[in-house]
This record gives structure tokens, C-alpha cells and sequence, in this order.
């Protein structure tokens, strides 16, 4: 699709990746069931219980989606696939779909944890969210842009002070910033517009009509995707980075994530976590979404909504299933770092996949390798010390109750 995809180049949505070994890597699920025995590796089990705070999996699915946006960026630059169908290959369309991924996980998790934390202290502590939100979101990127403002007073890179100005503001997925450094905020820009809409309407609502808004949302986003491409043409390399037009995704994962809560038993959600429809969605988030993004009116319409369906049937499955092989493999260590650091992933990704890097192929594993030790170093300078400092907070607030005298 040419809008789509000169949009995508404009405004990437990420990463990172060598060809011999990045690019296998988001196959890694499907090979382990596929030599070990195909579905029953997948039903092997039957759906776990979701107890405590940390979800199963879900690092493990953030690093597959981090390794799809990586490989999906290279691919762009690089042009994988120009000899292939469509005009495109497939792995040059991972990286939307790993965003679209990323929006399914962070609608699920955000709205999961409002919820739980109403269910036990009946409320919820606006002041407390937003600044976990903060703490977890703003210290790594403002050190990315500092980062970033350093190179260009030296002229190694190319950001004017209006991208700065509407990065630090995260309204660059309505004002692109012109700025390949910088492009990949409007994915920041929909969370971040997502966290002050969709809490404000889950303190005020119950958790039925939290789900009804989130269906009318889900169905509307696509057709306010129509009027879009239809009634303003202007907008329509747009189209993917708007927030009322990509909410969808984020209520795809808001929406399951408060089915399961009224009904964790439901008929919808039984569907979703079948073996089969699951292995569906991954073939569809990994090969049939490349054929879906080429058709133009189709991908911008109803192509982002199945996509999200897609992704969610994959997280259902696999936050139900961590004992299953495929569960064993998304709750491996490696995969498990990976997953904590990718947000440190995706924001220095920017820097080192270029045109301007990515001259030839050999350079790709250099280039992978320098995002990805950046990312460390900016997930345990940064991001981990945010962390303590968050949790020292909370417990200062909250001080463990101390046992009355008997």
C-alpha cells in the first residue's frame, strides 16, 4: 500500500535486527511446536489461572513484538522484499504489526491493573498511576532525546526544535516531527494519550459499561478509518498514526482484558484461547498481515482491527498457557530480559537503523548490536533505578502494617 508505506518509512515503529539472526527470531514459537509434535505442544495443558501480579508471558510476547518491529525496520530500509509479491516482503511489514502487538499488550495490562486495584481497595489512586506511568515512560526517553539533542548540535543528526518541541509534547503522531530520530514517538504519543483517556473513563464507569465502550470503540475506529480515507485523502498517510484511528488496538486489549474479569469463562474468550485460532493469529501477525497491509482500503479500514484480534488471540493463549512448550520458550530468561528492556529497544533502535546507517547489509549485526547495548545500558542506568525509586515510594506511602500488642 503506498500510503501505508510511505507513512511507515516517515514515521517507523522501530528496530533493530540481523538478518541471520534477528530475523529468525520472532519464528522461534512457532518452530518449537511445529518440530515437537504441532498442537498438542500447544494443548498440552489446560489454561492456567492468572494469580498475582506478574503476568506469564507477557515479557516474552513484548520481546517477540520488539524483535518483529527491529526486523520490520531493517527490512524497510534495507528493502528486504522489493523482489517479492506486493512490492513488499514480509518482513519489512513486522514492524507496524509488532506495534500493533505492543498497543493489544498495553490496553490488556493497563486496563487489568485499574481494574484489579478497584476490586481491592474499592478506588483508584489516580496520583499513584500516573506516576508509575511516568516513572516508567519518561526518564528513558528524556535521556534519548537528550541524547538526540546533543547529535544535533553536533550535526551528526538531523532534529529541528519543533521535533523536539512536539516529541516532548507526544502529540507527534498528529505533528510529524520531520525527524528519523525521532519519528517512532508517535507510537509513544498514542500511549501516552491513551493513559489520560482510558483511565479517566474506567474510575467513572463501571466494569459492564467500561467493556460496552470499549466494543463501541472497537467497531468505530474502523469506520472512522473509512470516512478518513474517503472524505479527507489528505490524511491518509495518516491514518496509521492517529490516535482515534489506531484506538482499536488498545481496545482489543482493554476489552479482553475486562472480559476476563466479568467473564473469564465466556464463549468469546474460549474461541480466542483455542490452540488453533491462536497458531491462526500468529500466522496471521507474521505472514498474512504483508498481504493485508498491500490492500490499501483494506488495511486501513478493517486490516488493524483483525490484526489486533489476531495479536489478542495469541496473548489470551499465552498468558493461560506458560507450561506448555511454546510457554516454557516465552518465559525463557532471554526472552524474558528482552522483553523488560524493549521499551529501551525501541528508543534507541531509532538511532542506529537509518538510511543513513544502513548503507549495506553487512553493517545490520554491527548496527543490532549497538541498539541493543544502548538499550542495556539504558534499561539498568535508567530504568531500573526508576524502578526502585518508584517501588521505595510506594512503600513509603503504604508501610506494611505492623501487628497490634496482644
Amino acid at each position: 500500500m503506498a500510503a501505508e508505506s510511505a507513512c511507515f518509512l516517515d514515521r517507523p515503529t522501530s528496530g533493530p535486527a540481523s538478518r541471520p539472526c534477528g530475523q529468525l527470531a520472532p519464528f522461534l514459537v512457532l518452530r518449537t511446536f511445529a518440530l515437537e509434535g504441532g498442537f498438542h505442544v500447544l494443548a498440552a495443558t489446560r489454561p492456567q489461572p492468572l494469580r498475582g501480579k506478574r503476568l506469564p508471558s507477557l515479557d516474552g510476547l513484548r520481546a517477540i513484538s520488539a524483535l518483529m518491529v527491529v526486523v520490520g525496520h531493517a527490512g524497510k530500509v534495507l528493502q528486504v522484499g522489493r523482489h517479492l509479491p506486493f512490492g513488499s516482503g514480509v518482513v519489512d511489514v513486522w514492524g507496524p504489526v509488532g506495534v500493533t502487538v505492543f498497543f493489544v499488550l498495553s490496553g490488556f495490562l493497563i486496563t487489568r491493573l485499574i481494574v484489579r486495584e478497584r476490586r481491592t481497595t474499592g478506588t483508584m489512586d489516580v496520583r499513584a498511576f500516573y506516576l508509575r506511568r511516568a516513572l516508567r515512560i519518561l526518564p528513558a526517553y528524556w535521556v534519548y532525546i537528550a541524547v538526540i539533542a546533543i547529535l544535533a548540535r553536533m550535526h551528526l543528526v538531523l532534529a529541528s526544535p519543533s521535533s523536539f518541541a512536539r516529541s516532548l509534547s507526544f502529540t507527534t503522531n498528529y505533528l510529524n516531527p520531520h525527524s528519523w530520530v525521532l519519528n517512532h514517538s508517535w507510537s509513544l504519543s498514542i500511549e501516552e494519550q491513551f493513559y489520560l483517556l482510558w483511565p479517566a473513563l474506567l474510575m467513572i464507569a463501571s466494569e459492564k459499561h467500561a467493556r460496552r465502550a470499549a466494543q463501541w470503540l472497537i467497531v468505530a475506529t474502523p469506520i472512522l478509518r473509512i470516512l478518513t480515507f474517503y472524505v479527507t485523502p489528505g490524511l491518509r498517510p495518516n491514518i496509521t498514526s492517529m490516535f482515534h484511528l489506531r484506538a482499536d488496538a488498545l481496545m482489543i486489549g482493554s476489552w479482553a482484558a475486562l472480559e476476563l474479569e466479568l467473564h473469564g469463562h465466556s464463549r468469546v474468550l474460549a474461541f480466542l484461547r483455542r490452540p488453533a485460532v491462536a497458531l491462526g493469529g500468529a500466522f496471521y501477525c507474521l505472514f498474512a498481515a504483508a498481504v493485508v497491509r498491500r490492500l490499501d482500503i483494506v488495511s486501513v479500514t478493517f486490516g488493524y482491527t483483525i490484526e489486533a484480534c489476531a495479536a489478542c488471540s495469541v496473548l489470551l493463549w499465552a498468558i493461560g498457557n506458560p507450561r506448555t512448550r511454546v510457554g516454557r520458550v516465552l518465559n525463557s530468561a532471554p526472552l524474558v530480559h528482552l522483553g523488560l528492556a524493549s521499551y529501551s529497544l525501541y528508543l534507541w533502535q531509532q538511532l542506529w537503523l537509518s538510511h543513513d546507517t544502513m548503507t549495506a547489509a553487512w553493517m545490520v549485526p554491527l548496527l543490532v548490536c549497538g541498539a541493543l547495548i544502548c538499550a542495556e545500558l539504558s534499561y539498568r542506568l535508567v530504568e531500573q533505578p526508576m524502578l526502585r525509586f518508584r517501588q521505595s515510594c510506594e512503600a513509603f506511602r503504604d508501610p506494611p502494617a505492623t501487628p497490634r500488642a496482644i
